[in-house]
């Protein structure tokens, strides 16, 4: 029943904001909430709901794109809650494209170049087209279109990469359809492509794998994803930290995060017992705080007037400085936020694995969790620089917004959720009594012996009184100006944020080859985009030479051809 009152409420909103955009993003917002409360009992319901119910309230003062971005807008929305509630393949898929077609013409419409659209919308059929063959697969081998038990691992390997296409995953990540299509997307449109579309994904393995029985195979298969995750983490950290590109960089940051939830996932693919449950819950931790907070980094993004990070313009306020911090430091990984969370609760998964292994396969979970550290690291540098350059160093206007207001809202709930991260760990919470520390306030890693431990309320406790203590004994801290140092770049009046990521540049110029496009928009290539685009060209080249030599009209090549046939079929009926 509640399935129906919120459809009908997306269905009612989609069309009242042809004609009036505020009350249609009103009611989507009213949608949103009762997905919330639908939500207390499924994690995805509940990440998805507060994503769109911020998403509602943000749009309501941003959107002045025309009539056709809310309606368009609401029906992507509208396509990711029937994948949500689905329960057969058809359902999913209907969903799936109502979610992704609506994107697509909300890009073309706004396009700035012709690609991008395109982009997304190839590789958004490429990802269907998998997972279109693995539904049909599961059909034919348990003659039934609703979601039941699958006694064979390959519906499940092929839909997870057409799952992992959505995501930007690695090798994936050539493709770059996050990052391209960030650049033509407006910025509430951007934060549900990056917070649920690829949610949408993660949902779309575990349902799968969820289905599907263990075996050695999906246990080898967990490998796979643990070493396509930790490289999607350093790439995407990698790119994220060298782009200039306000939305790019927020784009390669969720390819980062996504990787971190694939790696999780395979950790849970590979365990048993108590350490696949732990894996699990760190894996919808990662993707709860991942979605929460891109949301309201994409929200800053849509309040910057400019592309590139040194030369944007923004409606500064202390509320959004706040709450772009927060937002920051919890998708850097750093506690007391739910990312902060998540990231430990990830690298104890690895070295947990590691341990219970004992073997020779340790080594894999311990090079990933090690390639996982290093991008955490570029991650944070990333980060960093993104909220520096649009909050703190920027000299813009200085007056600030209702949409401020929104993302101070969106940091203080990621803080709220990383002191209460005990709730999504049950039966891994504890207490340390010689230490002060209450039963239930210690999340404790487990593999069937405890592991390791954390307490964010305690940390947030412990930050705020050493702060204090700090102010009170040193009072204000004084500002000290130095010579600028612009990291091998020529010397400017201010540090540039350029110059921040040109050491890692020059480093690795044989790797990225950065060049400065006529926007001001500095580009670093992406060898695997390039990989692809060379060998689509060779491909290219090979069916023209294929065609203009073989395939040529000519009468004697075709009844060659046919005799040639004739031969072959002739012999394999004989043979088989």
């Amino acid at each position: 029943m509640l399935c129906l009152l919120i459809l009908f409420l997306l269905l009612v909103s989609i069309v009242i904001s042809l004609f009036n955009r505020k009350i249609g993003y009103s009611l989507l917002g009213i949608a949103s909430v009762l997905i919330i409360y639908q939500g207390l009992h499924c994690i995805f319901l509940l990440i998805a709901g507060i994503v769109w119910l911020f998403s509602s309230a943000f749009s309501i003062f941003y959107d002045n794109y025309g009539k056709w971005l809310s309606p368009l807008f609401i029906t992507s929305i509208l396509g990711m809650y029937i994948v949500l509630i689905s329960n057969n393949y058809l359902e999913f898929l209907a969903g799936w494209e109502i979610m992704s077609i609506p994107a697509y013409a909300i890009i073309g419409l706004n396009k700035k170049i012709d690609y991008p659209a395109f982009t997304f919308m190839a590789f958004g059929e490429l990802s269907t087209a998998l997972i279109l063959s693995a539904f049909i697969y599961s059909y034919s081998i348990t003659d039934s279109i609703y979601f039941t038990e699958l006694s064979s691992p390959l519906p499940f390997i092929i839909s997870t990469f057409g799952f992992i296409v959505k995501m930007g995953i690695f090798p994936f990540l050539v493709m770059e359809w996050l990052p391209i299509t960030h650049g033509s997307a407006p910025a509430n449109l951007s934060a549900i492509l990056s917070a649920t579309m690829t949610l949408m994904g993660v949902y779309g393995i575990i349902k799968i794998a969820s289905l599907t029985q263990r075996s050695i195979v999906t246990q080898d298969f967990g490998f796979i994803l643990l070493g396509m995750g930790g490289f999607s983490v350093f790439f995407g950290a990698l790119y994220a930290y060298v782009s200039e590109h306000v939305k790019g960089l927020l784009a390669f940051s969720t390819i980062e995060n996504n990787g971190s939830i694939l790696t999780g996932i395979g950790v849970y693919l590979i365990s048993n017992g108590i350490l696949s449950h732990f894996a699990l819950d760190v894996t919808l931790v990662f993707a709860l705080a991942h979605s929460i907070a891109k949301t309201g980094l994409f929200f800053i993004s849509g309040d910057v007037e400019g592309e590139s990070l040194s030369y944007v313009k923004i409606a500064k306020s202390l509320r959004g400085k706040i709450g772009g911090i927060l937002l920051a430091t919890s998708m850097s990984g750093l506690l007391p936020n739910i990312g902060g969370v998540a990231a430990w609760g990830l690298l104890e998964s690895l070295f947990m694995l590691a341990y219970v292994e004992h073997s020779i396969l340790s080594i894999i979970p311990i090079i990933s969790g090690s390639i996982v550290a290093m991008g955490e690291g570029l991650a944070t540098g990333a980060l960093i620089k993104f909220i520096s350059y649009t909050q703190i160093f920027k000299i813009g206007k200085t007056e600030g917004s209702t949409k401020s207001s929104i993302i101070l809202l969106v940091g203080i709930i990621i803080l709220l959720l990383g002191s209460d991260s005990y709730i999504f760990f049950k039966g891994f919470t504890a207490g340390a009594p010689c230490l002060g520390m209450l039963e239930g306030l210690l999340i404790v890693s487990n593999y069937g012996k405890p592991f390791g431990g954390i307490s964010p309320l305690y940390i947030l406790l412990l930050l705020f009184i050493i702060s204090l203590i700090t102010f009170g004994i040193f009072g204000k801290p004084k500002i000290r100006r130095s010579e600028t140092w612009n990291n091998g770049e020529k010397l400017e009046e201010q540090y540039s944020s350029f110059a921040l990521a040109n050491n890692i540049r020059m480093m690795l110029s044989k790797l990225l080859r950065t060049k400065i496009l006529e926007n001001e928009v500095v580009f670093s290539a992406d060898i695997f985009w390039e990989a692809m685009y060379s060998l689509a060209k060779a491909y290219k080249k090979f069916s023209r030479i294929l065609s203009t030599s073989y395939m040529n009209s000519s009468l004697s090549y075709y009844i060659f051809y046919m005799i040639l046939a004739f031969i072959i079929i002739t012999l394999l009926a004989v043979i088989i």
